[in-house]
């Protein structure tokens, strides 16, 4: 269908056609494709853009990116209005205008309403989480109760076997909510502390460490994915003192706004002491005693990557 913008017409494509094409698989395929591209500086992304609306508990990303050999690039608007769900509306909203890369013209606008987001950020979670955690490990915490929460456990099901997942948030109707969205889901969910943990991922939009490092002591991973904007921080920064392993999706980001930059300020690692979450999908990684932590900040590309892939599989 398409609509007048102007002179041109440019495709409209609803969510409904949206979710019919984004598949486990393409999301899958094109967010590690992204990553591994941009480990090997084979992406154009721009810094991000950052609204904040306080009065409104609110916040809105702005994101561009661009793969090398690419056939589009892609500008993002998602935002996340955390009290929306109180009057009947959804807490994430956004759009995706994918443009052509060899001549400018746009060539759609995903009216996604923030979903590609959502799954773009659970496949590389899950991704990074599946790859750095030992494959004998089936029982995970996840920190949160939101959408993110869910889907991050929803994914990584999709890797490997999870035989119970315990579920930490600050309200307890919360956390029994998500348990029984995940029963509905098929997964074996409960609420609990993540004390005994072994893979802990954090979901949430916190300002504050959700734990101190000790209630960590029997994580093997941990992957956290909320720390997406500056004055957020869901990891205690000394954590990443016992890290073997920390792997940043993207450096700079990371550093300006991640827990991994939280710890490099408060001096507990160097700032050249990460990977890329790209070169651990691409070469594999050997299980080493001790800590390894993901973050997670969210890059254009993978943006690009999976609006491109969902286009191209509507034909």
């Amino acid at each position: 269908m398409g609509h007048v913008v102007g002179q041109a017409s440019v495709r409209i494509v609803s969510l409904a056609e949206v979710r019919a094409a984004a598949s486990f698989d393409v999301v899958f395929g094109a967010v590690r494709d992204a990553l591994i591209a941009h480990a090997a500086g084979a992406t154009q992304i721009p810094p991000p853009m950052h609204l904040v609306f306080p009065d409104a508990d609110g916040d809105c990303h702005v994101k561009a990116g661009y793969m090398a050999g690419a056939q589009h690039f892609a500008v993002k608007i998602a935002s996340g209005f955390y009290r929306n769900s109180a009057i009947g509306l959804p807490n994430n909203n956004g759009l995706v205008l994918v443009v052509d890369a060899t001549n400018g013209v746009p060539a759609a606008i995903l009216a996604d309403e923030g979903w590609l987001t959502a799954w773009r950020t659970a496949a590389a979670g899950a991704l990074i989480t599946h790859a750095l955690t030992p494959p004998e490990v089936s029982d995970i915490a996840v920190m949160g109760t939101g959408l993110q929460a869910r889907l991050q456990v929803v994914w990584l099901r999709e890797l490997r076997t999870l035989n119970s997942v315990r579920v930490w948030g600050r309200r307890a109707d919360e956390v029994n909510r998500l348990c029984t969205e995940l029963a509905e889901d098929g997964i074996n969910a409960s609420p609990g502390e993540i004390a005994g943990a072994e893979c802990v991922i954090t979901a949430t939009a916190a300002t504050t460490p959700l734990a101190p490092a000790e209630a960590f002591s029997s994580a093997v991973h941990v992957t956290a994915l909320g720390t997406d904007l500056p004055g957020k921080g869901e990891l205690p920064p000394d954590l990443f003192a016992s890290a073997s392993i920390i792997a940043t999706d993207d450096h700079e980001q990371c550093l300006h706004h991640g827990d991994f930059g939280n710890a490099v300020r408060a001096g507990v690692v160097s700032s050249d002491s990460d990977v890329s979450v790209g070169t651990v999908l691409r070469d594999g990684v050997r299980h080493r005693s001790g800590l390894s932590i993901a973050d997670l900040t969210g890059i254009g590309a993978a943006d690009a990557a999976v609006a491109s892939a969902v286009l191209t599989a509507l034909g």
